[in-house]
């Protein structure tokens, strides 16, 4: 199986722990149980993103100018996580690869506008991340 499945099983289990507001943990589980093998890439991103989320909602709270996190929809929130933290902590995933990607997620599975917010937010915390944007910028 590919990354591409994995990010997607990351998101999806991200997604649904966040809407259950449940742990990560049975969540896994349960996809396990009703769905079958879950990448171990997609455990290493989702156990990542719950490790970090305090971390890289403080990151996307500065970048997404006028969107609170918890304003965001369900859906976007787990992709922008998601996508942050393989921007961030996975050496190997090109910051541009994580943003194609997660617009990628975005397209399939939120609203019109999702893939241009998620772009666009990604790309102003690769700004950020390379000193490029100050606190609070729109890069």
């Amino acid at each position: 199986m590919s990354r591409r499945t994995a990010r997607k099983q990351a998101f999806l289990n991200l997604y649904q722990s966040d809407v259950n507001d449940s742990p990560l943990g049975p969540t896994m589980e349960r996809w396990r149980e009703y769905r079958g093998d879950l990448q171990e890439y997609a455990v290493r991103l989702a156990r990542g993103v719950e490790g970090e989320q305090e971390q890289l909602d403080a990151v996307l709270s500065e970048v997404s100018v006028g969107w609170p996190v918890h304003r965001m929809s369900a859906v976007d929130r787990s992709i922008l996580r998601l996508a942050l933290y393989e921007m961030l902590y996975v050496d190997d995933v090109p910051p541009e690869v994580a943003v194609n990607e997660a617009v990628e997620l975005a397209t399939g599975f939120s609203g019109d506008e999702a893939p241009a917010f998620v772009g666009g937010v990604l790309r102003g915390a690769e700004l950020r991340a390379q000193g490029k944007v100050g606190h609070g910028g729109r890069g």
